[in-house]
């Protein structure tokens, strides 16, 4: 029989979780329904307009008209699905409108597929795209729609389809999760590569003509242009999401910002453990690809006390940090970011390691030790119930805060 407390506090963290995802739903705006909507229009509409063109047959027609709605509206459902269970990537969930404008160029750039060789299609940065401004599986599930719908207009094959679904997962893929520092070299030539090979076997070896070098004319022409599309949709991301907060965020970690400078002055413990707090914080988070900006930022910040909403009012904190700042403030249980997880392990981390070396007599303190004995504390009481990182994520956390011996000498 599982222990009443136990079950209250799973009880509690179930109702936490509803509760969050109750004020998530709130905020997914009659807006993004009507731009759902017009998705639909849109794309149903020009699958009938390019069909008829085509004079498809009327049952062939409907068929495909049928399977373009019912594409587009699993788009949206799966959209909206990922914004509930806040699983969108970067700051997307903010900014749900750019994903649905990536999807109106797609719809466009399908049109566009309708009187270009198969060869030719942009599908590439279709997928690339879409997936960068949502995320892995949303974007595949929306790019494999108008996949679908350009194959269908167009009258092509089985074949057809593979070629830019392999190569546009392949892409999405290998930039999946990109980093600041916008090293895109390899990443950009395996996606042009992975698109010509494809293209030569789906579209050069299977031509009735006997393979030659204007063969290849449609298929490079395709790879440089889309290697070029690319590296602009790239840019337009960087400058969009990964570059928007950089000022604001080298303004807040840095240590000789006043409200550091200040709680320096006048409570130097919480300084030193928001410092030591924010490091592991960053640490944690580069090595588990988590956002180490935010959470080096929540760490610095998050003993400010009471005055912590009105000063991320007043600074205007990225709302990744405000949203890490706010779920800790509530308390150690019913959180349900990872970052917010990390914030806590880091804090209860070093307390637990300031707390040995303080009562540290004769012998060294076992950190080691300390560091599980602290986890599986966590584990039973449940810190973690409700919380979207796995256990993968809290076992590599734990050996991280085990190879940081030689920082905890330096706090001795």
């Amino acid at each position: 029989m599982k222990h009443p407390v136990a079950q209250a506090d799973k009880k509690e963290h179930r109702e936490a979780k509803t509760e969050a995802q109750r004020s998530r739903t709130g905020r997914y705006g009659w807006k993004y329904f009507l731009m759902e909507f017009a998705a639909l229009l849109i794309g149903t509409a020009q699958v009938y307009v390019l069909c008829r063109l085509r004079g498809e047959a009327s049952d062939r027609l409907l068929g495909n008209c049928c399977m373009t709605l019912l594409g587009l509206a699993v788009t949206g459902f799966q959209l909206r699905r990922e914004y509930l269970r806040d699983t969108l990537d970067y700051n997307n969930r903010e900014h749900v409108a750019r994903f649905w404008l990536c999807l109106y160029i797609g719809l466009f750039a399908v049109c566009v597929c309708g009187f270009l060789p198969v060869g030719g299609w942009p599908f590439l940065v279709v997928f690339l795209m879409l997936t960068l401004f949502s995320n892995m599986s949303t974007g595949i599930t929306a790019a494999s729609v108008l996949l679908m719908t350009a194959v269908m207009i167009s009258g092509g094959t089985v074949g057809s389809f593979a070629l830019y679904m392999v190569s546009g997962v392949f892409a999405a893929a290998l930039f999946q999760h990109i980093s600041s520092d916008f090293k895109i070299g390899i990443p950009l030539f395996l996606s042009a590569l992975c698109l010509l090979v494809c293209e030569t076997a789906n579209v050069i070896l299977v031509a009735d003509a006997r393979p030659d070098l204007e063969l290849f004319v449609i298929p490079v022409t395709n790879v440089i242009v889309s290697g070029i599309l690319l590296l602009g949709c790239l840019r337009l991301f960087y400058f969009m999401v990964v570059y928007q907060y950089r000022e604001k965020y080298l303004e807040l970690n840095d240590t000789g910002n006043p409200v550091l400078v200040d709680m320096k002055q006048h409570n130097r413990q919480d300084y030193l453990h928001s410092v030591h707090t924010a490091y592991f914080c960053e640490r944690i988070a580069r090595r588990l690809d988590m956002d180490a900006d935010a959470l080096k930022c929540a760490g610095y910040y998050h003993r400010v006390g009471e005055g912590l909403g009105a000063l991320m009012e007043e600074k205007q904190f990225p709302p990744a940090v405000r949203a890490i700042l706010t779920e800790y403030t509530k308390g150690r249980k019913g959180f349900t970011k990872k970052e917010t997880a990390v914030l806590v392990c880091s804090e209860a981390v070093l307390g637990a390691v300031l707390l040995a070396l303080e009562n540290e007599s004769g012998d060294k303190a076992d950190f080691d030790r300390i560091i599980d004995m602290l986890f599986l504390k966590l584990f039973d009481d449940g810190d973690f119930n409700g919380c979207n990182i796995t256990v993968q994520e809290l076992r590599a956390m734990q050996r991280i805060f085990k190879e940081e011996k030689l920082y905890y000498d330096f706090l001795r």
